[in-house]
């Protein structure tokens, strides 16, 4: 019976320590969930999420999962809600901005529309001046119309009359000619007759000596006929015949020469009275050619002009159109003159109402920014990141931070950096924020650093990638300046003095986890990873690798390497489908999440897809359910904590918990992607 009741006893204090164990194990499980339920109270959630895996009663690992849930929400409505806060001031700074623009502008319009309708005014009566100038010189061009009209009909008669005169002067031209053609034959007749005429004296002459020799040979038939006597009597009276021949032959040729040199004195006279008529003749044919070549020039002066005074008809007729269409065309702009200043007084009522909205819109910014100076003091009150330390520091604190801005992630980063900013310059501190577009503005950072180095900034920070982009980061942290890199670490340890960066691995372990939620702990699991020669794609599928190969039920198919680029990921995503048909879920590490999105769509199969990034493309895919989770690489906090963190080291003079600074991996799904508000 005792060794019964021993036994009894041994079984009772068994039972009773497994009970006192199990009530302390609820009671240490209890104890953890109601510190992070007080965290949550005192509204601060960063903190790490409860450990599930050991959970086996299943209300506690049900409240823990709850509990990780809240918290998990709250991170990502508080920081989406940051940097909203963010776009929201960036907005209302342009609101403001161009509120103030509009009322100068208003303003300006108003005195400018005053200025318009004065001048305007001054325009109408401009017009009007100018239209009785055109109503006179329409006058005065009709009376010039009129006279150019009376011009070309007398120069036509003129034209008609040097015409008749020119063909007169060539008919008298033409006579002239055959006047002096017929003196010319006369001059010629008259040559002729005076070599006649010398011809005769030149046989007068040949009788004159005819006669002498009679005379002499009646003398010597005288003498012989004296010697002879009677016999020579009849040569006596023949020798007297001959001589009184000889004589009246004499007489005659004397009378003839006489007459000879008498027609040809006379034909001497009329020869040169010829020759002097053919030299006026010829001397007057001449000056008629002058006289003919002045009627040709008038009569082609005459016909220019008259071809000139047509150009100028025409050019008047155009000059009288246009300025009918001048005035017609000042009437209009009289009309219109009068139409601006119409339109000018309304637009001037319009500017005034502007005016009045403009102010409307400057009274309802000053209403939203105390609106956005509420949500900063309601965000205030939640721990959800590092906070600026509250000691006062001994100088102003100058922060210089600058990296590239090419793509949405880094735009994320922006409000980080901004957010921040505009929380140390609250307190007085210079954060100066130097973003570059491309690849190509890089080319002025060694500029912009020696500038900041020059002004005696306290601290540099840049992605790791930049740290070899001219900046002297070795020479600065030996000048006792801080250093701190993000998003991944630089080539050389000795540029930096932290660095903030997503723990990888830690995300490949999330995202298997989220996988593991999204197929309820079995599935068929196929991985596409990006190139391994970037080591963050090894880390995450090794990460996952290692959580999945905890999970009981989840079975890895096939790793399928792929190409960074949306159509290689596309295509093997849709092979790797083909060939595996009863596929649960896929998980990709590298930067092309929207390509295998894609090819599950296309696909139509029910497929869980786990990827990295956050857009609002991915967040539509999430909405649509193909996307089961998205593991963001906290772009907000990596442009956030490495500035405020530097602050409060500058200020303290304290040194970081670790030099490599994990942020934190935050999670989109379906029950929190309705929270992120996207403005």
């Amino acid at each position: 019976m005792e060794k019964y009741l021993l036994i009894l006893v041994i079984i009772e204090t068994i039972a009773l320590g497994i009970l006192l164990w199990l009530l302390f194990r609820s009671y240490r499980h209890t104890n953890k969930f109601l510190k992070k339920a007080q965290l949550l109270k005192e509204r601060c959630i960063d903190f790490d999420d409860i450990d599930t895996h050991d959970l086996t009663v299943p209300s506690q690992k049900i409240l823990a999962e709850a509990v990780n849930s809240i918290k998990n929400n709250m991170q990502t409505f508080l920081e989406a809600t940051k940097e909203n806060v963010v776009v929201l001031s960036d907005a209302i700074d342009v609101i403001n901005s161009n509120a103030d623009s509009n009322q100068l502008g208003s303003r300006k319009i108003a005195d400018s529309l005053s200025v318009v309708a004065e001048k305007v005014e001054e325009q109408l009566e401009i017009v009007r001046s100018n239209l009785a100038l055109v109503e006179d010189n329409a006058t005065k061009i009709l009376a010039i119309d009129e006279a150019v009209k009376a011009i070309g009909v007398r120069i036509n008669d003129t034209v008609e009359d040097s015409k008749s005169g020119l063909d007169s002067i060539i008919r008298c031209e033409k006579n002239m000619n055959s006047v002096s053609e017929k003196l010319a034959e006369s001059e010629k007749i008259l040559l002729d007759f005076s070599t006649r005429i010398h011809e005769i004296n030149e046989i007068g002459a040949f009788i004159t000596e005819i006669s002498d020799s009679l005379e002499l040979l009646s003398l010597n038939a005288s003498i012989e006929a004296a010697r002879a006597g009677e016999a020579g009597k009849g040569f006596v009276v023949v020798a007297g015949e001959v001589s009184k021949m000889a004589d009246k032959t004499s007489e005659s040729i004397s009378s003839i020469n006489s007459i000879l040199d008498s027609i040809i004195s006379s034909s001497e006279a009329v020869k040169e009275g010829i020759q002097e008529s053919v030299e006026v003749f010829a001397k007057s044919s001449r000056d008629f050619e002058q006289v003919s070549a002045s009627f040709r020039s008038i009569d082609q002066q005459s016909a220019h002009i008259n071809e000139m005074m047509k150009n100028i008809y025409v050019q008047i007729e155009d000059i009288t159109s246009n300025s009918r269409e001048t005035r017609k065309q000042a009437d209009r702009a009289f009309k219109a003159s009068e139409q601006v200043v119409i339109g000018t007084q309304d637009i001037a009522k319009v500017s005034d109402e502007t005016a009045a909205a403009s102010q409307q819109m400057s009274e309802n910014i000053d209403s939203l920014d105390s609106m956005l100076m509420s949500i900063k003091t309601l965000l205030q009150q939640y721990n959800t990141s590092v906070v600026p330390v509250k000691k006062t520091p001994s100088h102003k604190v100058k922060i210089g931070i600058y990296c590239i801005l090419d793509n949405d992630f880094w735009h994320e980063v922006r409000r980080g950096i901004i957010y921040a900013k505009n929380v140390l310059e609250a307190i007085g501190a210079e954060v100066r924020y130097i973003p570059y577009e491309n690849w190509d503005l890089v080319a002025n950072l060694p500029n912009d650093f020696r500038q900041m180095q020059d002004e005696g900034f306290d601290g540099y920070i840049c992605p790791g990638f930049m740290t070899d982009r001219g900046a002297d980061l070795s020479f600065a942290r030996s000048q006792g300046k801080k250093v701190f890199v993000f998003n991944c670490d630089s080539p050389d340890e000795n540029t930096r003095d932290a660095v903030f960066q997503p723990d990888t691995f830690d995300a490949g372990i999330t995202a298997a986890k989220e996988m593991a939620k999204a197929v309820g702990n079995n599935g068929k699991i196929i991985i596409l990873c990006g190139d391994e020669k970037v080591l963050v794609n090894k880390i995450r599928r090794e990460g996952f690798l290692k959580q999945a190969s905890q999970q009981k039920g989840m079975d890895i198919l096939e790793t399928v390497f792929i190409e960074d680029n949306e159509e290689d990921t596309y295509n093997k995503a849709v092979e790797a489908i083909r060939r595996h048909p009863d596929v649960n879920g896929i998980f990709i590490t590298t930067g092309t999440p929207l390509a295998a999105a894609r090819a599950i769509e296309d696909s139509g199969q029910r497929i869980s897809l786990v990827v990295f990034d956050h857009s609002q493309e991915i967040f539509r895919y999430i909405r649509k359910g193909i996307i089961t989770a998205a593991l963001g690489q906290d772009p907000f906090g990596q442009g956030h904590d490495p500035i405020i963190y530097m602050y409060n080291c500058i200020v303290t003079g304290e040194t970081l918990p670790s030099t490599n600074m994990k942020l934190r991996v935050n999670v989109v799904d379906r029950e929190n992607v309705e929270s992120l508000i996207q403005m």
